[in-house]
């Protein structure tokens, strides 16, 4: 045990540090490291709902959604820089998340219509959102920048115009009215939409490999839906507040169809387990080659 974590005290050096001497290799180390993070998570769970929920109010699940989704992009985060690879990742699906995200931080962070009711809403969840923003521009960097010679490229071809411009549109005229402000109503409802269709460019991508799976993102997807499930409690729970009943249903179907699409991923997962087809991230032994 004491080994273990020792191994994965000395993989995170290796990552902040930018050292590569185990790096590609340590797999004992990044488990231990995933494993840690995991427990990072629950702690700032128990921090925030203890601390800054008031009477332990429901809607503070919404907050731990958002909590879950930062730790899935942490951990692809790690994963990538332990492999020193970004194959399987698509770099749209990482637009559509930035994208997203820069969207709904404009309406959590000017008004408080769309957030939790406890003092988790006042400044923890768009702590956690913010944190979900830059994990995912350092991906758009390791993509680009860092490993560019593992991005796929050939095969991330779904164009994202498309899916941003019905987005926009659809944002415009169909909205709630939580935030009594027209803009940033429709500011909040173009994020969700955009967030509805976040992962299509990476099922597009996995489609073009014949649906093989890059074991790697495993818990990002378990993160992603655990996240997804909270988002979606806390609207089932928030339904009856709906003064619109198109602005209610709009918001359900929405995520009704980001757990289809990730039940789809997942389809993916179970297959490409069944077949064999399961595939793991180069070391960088391999990369260099």
């Amino acid at each position: 045990m004491a080994s273990a974590i020792a191994n994965g005290i000395d993989f995170l050096l290796d990552i902040f540090t930018g050292k590569s001497s185990k790096m590609g290799g340590d797999e004992g180390g990044l488990k231990v490291s995933i494993k840690a993070l995991y427990a990072l998570g629950l702690f700032m769970w128990l921090f925030t709902f203890g601390v800054f929920s008031e009477e332990n109010d429901f809607s503070a699940v919404m907050t731990a959604g958002t909590l879950l989704q930062c730790l899935g992009f942490l951990m692809l985060i790690m994963r990538v820089h332990a492999k020193k690879s970004v194959e399987g990742l698509s770099s749209q699906t990482f637009m559509m998340f930035a994208l997203f995200l820069c969207c709904r931080l404009t309406s959590t962070t000017m008004k408080d219509g769309y957030i939790p009711l406890d003092t988790t809403g006042d400044f923890m969840m768009q702590t956690y959102e913010f944190g979900c923003l830059l994990a995912v521009c350092h991906l758009l960097y390791c993509i680009h920048k860092m490993y560019p010679y593992s991005y796929q490229e050939e095969a991330d071809t779904l164009p994202i115009l498309p899916l941003v411009v019905p987005c926009v549109i659809m944002g415009y005229f169909v909205h709630g009215d939580f935030n009594k402000n027209e803009f940033f109503d429709f500011i909040w409802a173009t994020s969700l939409n955009l967030e509805t269709l976040s992962l299509v460019p990476q099922l597009w991508m996995m489609a073009k490999f014949g649906g093989q799976v890059n074991i790697g993102t495993s818990n990002f997807l378990a993160c992603t839906i655990g996240a997804l499930v909270c988002r979606f409690t806390f609207w089932v729970y928030a339904y009856d507040e709906q003064t619109h009943d198109i602005s209610g249903y709009h918001i359900l179907t929405c995520h009704c169809l980001q757990l289809v699409l990730c039940a789809d991923y997942l389809f993916y997962c179970v297959q490409s387990w069944l077949n064999g087809t399961l595939v793991e991230l180069p070391g960088v032994e391999e990369t260099e080659m």
